[in-house]
């Protein structure tokens, strides 16, 4: 959440998160805002974030945000947004409720942290995989990875079409768990993109895997060969969904 007494807001850079489905748009921006909390204050950052958010409910926060973290103790808040305008918006609101909350608070809550930065994304809709009837739903997730994938110039054309090659043949063997796709938004080495897909947990997401590796890995290996040729560099994550410090709007 911003915080606005400690460690300011930097530069705007990317890394990855949970989908917001639009049935009409054929992509979704992000804005996601990333706090490092210390150890010795994670009980108290976590206390902490659930009162921001009940007050977000209270103040009718105008966007929905959805906390993930890392096992590095990030705390990642994505918000769904329409434009880079709309950050200037959510600064203003948490402006206001954290004006209410108090300065007392407001400091000790920066004070769980050793630094923030942000970052934005924009989720492709055409080049991700989303069945009609996905499993897990969307508002199951509970665990999800992703992967940033670095690509070789004047490969992108290649990759997209080995994903759209991909998409054709999870829905001819009608694949239910949805793959998202997103290319990089302010901060990110370009050209890349970066892909996930999630479960309702740890234990239901590699159950997911295996049977998929048991059921489409070697069908999959002529795409995953012409995939890899055309990438420089591979970065892998998890995250876990905190839903007692996340918001919707009602």
């Amino acid at each position: 959440m911003k915080k606005i007494y400690f460690l300011p807001l930097l530069a705007l850079m990317l890394v990855s998160l949970l989908t917001y489905a639009q049935e009409n748009k054929k992509e979704q921006l992000w804005y996601c805002y990333v706090e490092t909390v210390t150890p010795d204050a994670l009980f108290e950052y976590q206390e902490m974030s659930i009162e921001l958010a009940a007050l977000a409910k209270e103040h009718d926060f105008p966007f929905n945000f959805y906390v993930w973290s890392t096992r590095d103790l990030d705390f990642e808040v994505w918000y769904p947004i329409n434009s880079l305008d709309d950050i200037t918006v959510i600064e203003e609101h948490w402006d206001m409720i954290m004006d209410e909350w108090g300065e007392e608070k407001a400091v000790a809550f920066g004070k769980t942290k050793t630094k923030n930065n942000s970052f934005t994304m924009i989720t492709q809709y055409e080049l991700s995989f989303r069945p009609e009837n996905p499993r897990p739903e969307i508002a199951e997730a509970g665990y999800l990875q992703f992967q940033e994938f670095r690509i070789i110039p004047g490969k992108q054309e290649e990759v997209e079409a080995v994903i759209r090659d991909a998409n054709k043949l999870l829905a001819e063997h009608n694949y239910d768990d949805p793959w998202y796709i997103a290319k990089p938004g302010i901060g990110m080495e370009m050209p890349s993109l970066i892909a996930w897909s999630y479960g309702k947990d740890v234990q239901d997401f590699y159950k997911q895997d295996k049977k998929f590796q048991d059921e489409l890995g070697e069908v999959f290996k002529p795409l995953n060969k012409r995939f890899i040729a055309c990438l420089a560099s591979v970065k892998s994550g998890e995250v876990y969904y905190k839903k007692a410090f996340s918001y919707e709007k009602e």
